[in-house]
Parts: structure tokens; sequence; C-alpha cells
């Protein structure tokens, strides 16, 4: 399937994800073999008023292409503003967030909001369309709640506006994260809208997760919160997919040293003392299933000082074996 003008047949993507999808986690997870990523959100209305934290999230390198940037809003002036300033940063497409369920955003009619009314949520990405001469993508959820499931009149209207791919989280917006993903609506977007490239999106976790939902008829898969907590995944996934291979989990002294990897990139790009705050998302899935790891972690969260950070990691595996 395309993403601007590149063609990657079975893609894995790294899903856009706020204050966590930032340069150094994409590169990151390039060089685990993510083919494609996407930014962190951006706000248009944000964008258009030049608030600096939003647009140096239209920074990227060469080296993560091809790449996506995220925009989200409903006013279509903005929106379309915002394209074209997304399009002067030269990235290989554009995706509209339809699909986020976060209340402050959602309920003022932006990401999942738009779910409630079609026509308006289409009239948003036609004003990024009009914005810009690139690609334009879509990721959004099945509906607004259980009762309110749009996805395949919206796939049949989006593949009508001539999008270049549809990205589908198998939840509602009312579920946020909470459930299970319903992957059974994967072949029934794929059925409704056949000319529209489908990528998956929702508790693809596992290379069986991945290889089910292109058996369900995806051309991609998107991985978020899996590549949050362990970004070597999609290096797993691909063995998988090609060679039918379950590669081993890494070792302890694998796992400690692409913590610290991961560390020292986030805190090089976000400075201290925030960098290092905001990194302790990142500590439970590197460490997940560590006998002791309670000790550590408590440790981690009240250390402040990068390179004591780091020591202390290191020293880990001599505490355990104690």
């Amino acid at each position: 399937m395309l993403f601007g003008k590149t063609d990657i047949f079975r893609p894995l993507c790294l899903a856009p994800m706020e204050d966590v999808s930032d340069p150094p986690f994409r590169r990151l997870c390039k060089a685990y073999g993510a083919d494609v990523v996407y930014t962190e959100f951006v706000s248009c209305e944000a964008a258009v008023r030049r608030v600096k934290r939003e647009v140096s999230k239209f920074d990227f390198e060469e080296s993560e292409r091809p790449i996506g940037i995220q925009l989200y809003g409903s006013n279509p002036a903005s929106l379309e503003r915002a394209a074209a300033m997304a399009q002067e940063a030269g990235p290989d497409f554009i995706d509209v967030n339809c699909g986020c369920w976060v209340r402050k955003i959602a309920n003022r009619g932006d990401g999942a909001g738009l779910l409630r009314d079609l026509p308006r949520l289409c009239a948003a990405v036609a004003a990024v369309q009009r914005g810009t001469t690139l690609p334009v993508t879509v990721k959004t959820r099945l509906g607004w709640d259980e009762g309110n499931i749009v996805i395949l009149d919206l796939a049949r209207m989006l593949e009508d506006l001539g999008v270049q791919h549809l990205t589908v989280h198998c939840r509602t917006r009312a579920q946020g994260y909470s459930g299970k993903a319903d992957w059974t609506w994967l072949p029934r977007v794929k059925a409704a809208a056949p000319g529209l490239p489908l990528i998956g999106n929702g508790d693809i976790r596992t290379p069986q997760d991945a290889e089910t939902c292109f058996n369900l008829g995806c051309d991609g898969v998107m991985i978020g919160r899996a590549a949050m907590m362990q970004p070597w995944v999609f290096r797993t996934m691909r063995r998988y997919l090609d060679c039918g291979e379950l590669l081993p989990e890494p070792t302890l002294e694998q796992r400690k040293e692409k913590c610290i990897e991961h560390l020292r990139r986030h805190v090089e790009f976000r400075g201290e003392p925030r960098g290092i705050f905001s990194f302790r998302r990142h500590y439970a899935g590197y460490l997940k299933g560590v006998t002791h790891i309670a000790r550590l972690r408590r440790d981690l969260m009240t250390l402040v000082g990068l390179e004591e950070i780091i020591a202390r990691i290191r020293d880990f595996q001599e505490e355990e074996d104690e």
C-alpha cells in the first residue's frame, strides 16, 4: 500500500501518540523495523496561531520517512491553513485525527467527536485536502458508542473523497482503551470500501495478532501501546510475518541497555528534568515481568539525575542475583 509515493507490502506502522511519538521515539522504532511513523497529533488551531510547541511537532529527519503529520481539529478554515503549514515541513502524507477519545478533545467536536456528525467529519477531511497537494489519510474509531457505530458508512464516504488510506482503531470513543478491540469489524470495513487501503489498530501486541489482522483483510497494521512498552515489537513482528519465526525475548541485560538507549535519546531531546519525568511511563514496559522489579521502579521514580538513573538500572542485575 502507498504512503505518499512509497509502496510497502504489509506495513507495520507506529501509531501517533501524544507525548510518546516524538522524534527520538520514532527514530528508535524505525531502527527496530517500523515501516511507517506518524507525528504526535497537532492541534490545527494552535498551529495556525504559531504556538511554538505545536509547530515544533512538524519537525522530523529524513531517516524517519515515510512519515505522516497528524492534524486534529474541526474548523475547516483552520484545518486548511494547518495542512498548508504541514506541507511546508515536507512529510509524505497528512493524517486527520478522527479518533482521539480524550474528553477535552472529543466533547468539543474534535477527534472522535467528529464521529457524531459524518458530514462535518467529511468536511474536515475535505478542508485538509484543499490545503495540501499531499495525500491525505484518516485515523478513526468504530463510532461514538456501541449504539452509534458508523464506520461502514464512513469508510464509503472516505473512499469517495479519495483518501489514501484509512486506519481503524476497533473500539468506540466511549470505550477509550477499555474492553477489547473488536477486530470482526475489519473485514466488514474492507468489504464496505474495497478500494480503500485499510490499516487495523487496537490491541495488536504480538506477531500472531499482526498476522490475524492481515488475514482479516488489513493492508497494514498500526501498533501503539505495545510499541510504547517494547519498541522492538516491530522486529519480532516482521520476522514472524516474513519467516514464520518467533524471535526470543530480549534478556534482562539487553532490555536494560535498550531502556538506557531510549532514555538517553529522550532526555537529550526534552532536556532535564522534563525528560527524566516524562520517560517514567516507559520503565514498566522495558522491565515487565522482572523479579523484584517493584524495588527498582520505586528508585527510578525518585531519582532525578540521568547518570544516577543509568547506574541504578545497570546495577540491578547484581542485586537480583544476591
